[in-house]
């Protein structure tokens, strides 16, 4: 004789309802978040790479982060060459003019702008001051203290070390020129003429004697000599933001291609989802089904 159970039935039945129903949930999840899944569980065996994978973006975008305060820097730098330079040329105009009258006004003012741009902050730190931010990296203001030093160099308070910052896993850059590396043949020509106009054959005079042209003519060369070092200056700047440049593409593309690989783990395919999820509703439907008609089944009319 056959057995019927109708309570095995019901629980199997309820069993493919509830499964069923957690289809459509998850279905339904994927379609609004377009993720495969909510959790790490949901990627399986994935779920290590998927951790890794994100580590490696947050750092490769905290180094681009890093990149982009690297190059404001390094483009206020240039700011302050293009100054320096600019000071520099005005030096030599002013020497080659032999204008005994106005050359020491015109000196002057090539001076301070060359201060100007030595001492030049950038969000609170002084672009040619090195590692060192709680003074200028040239302690004069006008050429005059000049005059007493022993050497020019003294006027530099600059550290030794460059500033640098790190924008891959191994690699740092240099984000800044010292004062005292870039400047120091220029405040050497300018304590040069300052020592000449306050000596002995001085002041310069117009028209000028014989010593004070012999003397600015030789000294066109060393001004000339200081216009290289601040060229040459302007040359490794720009050396160093090609490098950052390089290195903000690189991390770029390192990222998208990440982010691909990511999307290939986690992203659902959102054709097959809506697919999946009118299956997944109909066999819902169908269980509902069966369970509606085995829960009104019963042994009553066999028994009368």
């Amino acid at each position: 004789m056959t057995r019927i159970s109708t309570f095995a039935a019901n629980q199997a039945a309820l069993a493919d309802l509830m499964r069923a129903q957690r289809n459509v949930f998850d279905m339904q999840q994927q379609l609004v978040s377009g993720k495969k899944a909510t959790d790490l569980k949901g990627v399986g065996h994935q779920a290590e790479t998927l951790t890794a994978t994100r580590a490696a973006i947050a750092r490769s975008e905290a180094f681009q982060q890093a990149g982009i305060r690297a190059a404001a820097r390094l483009e206020a730098q240039d700011t302050a060459l293009n100054s320096l330079n600019d000071a520099a040329s005005n030096l030599r105009l002013a020497a080659t003019a032999k204008d005994g009258n106005y050359l020491m006004f015109e000196v002057e003012n090539a001076f301070n702008e060359v201060v100007n741009a030595l001492n030049s902050n950038h969000v609170g730190s002084y672009i040619f001051g090195g590692t060192r931010s709680d003074v200028p990296p040239v302690n004069v203001s006008d050429i005059n203290p000049l005059i007493p030093l022993s050497s020019a160099a003294e006027v530099f308070e600059n550290s030794e070390r460059l500033p640098a910052m790190q924008l891959h896993n191994n690699i740092s850059v240099d984000v800044g020129l010292l004062a005292s590396d870039v400047a120091t043949d220029l405040m050497a020509a300018f304590k040069a003429i300052a020592d000449f106009n306050a000596g002995p054959n001085g002041p310069f005079v117009q028209p000028m004697t014989e010593a004070q042209e012999t003397f600015i003519i030789a000294e066109v060369g060393n001004v000339l000599n200081a216009m290289d070092a601040v060229i040459t200056a302007q040359g490794e700047a720009g050396a160093a933001a090609a490098q950052v440049d390089n290195l903000q593409t690189s991390h770029s593309d390192r990222q998208a291609f990440m982010e691909q690989f990511l999307s290939d783990i986690e992203d659902a395919d959102m054709a097959e989802t809506a697919a999946n999820f009118q299956l997944a509703q109909t066999a819902l439907d169908v269980s509902a089904r069966t369970f509606a008609t085995l829960s009104d089944v019963s042994l009553l009319p066999f028994l009368r």
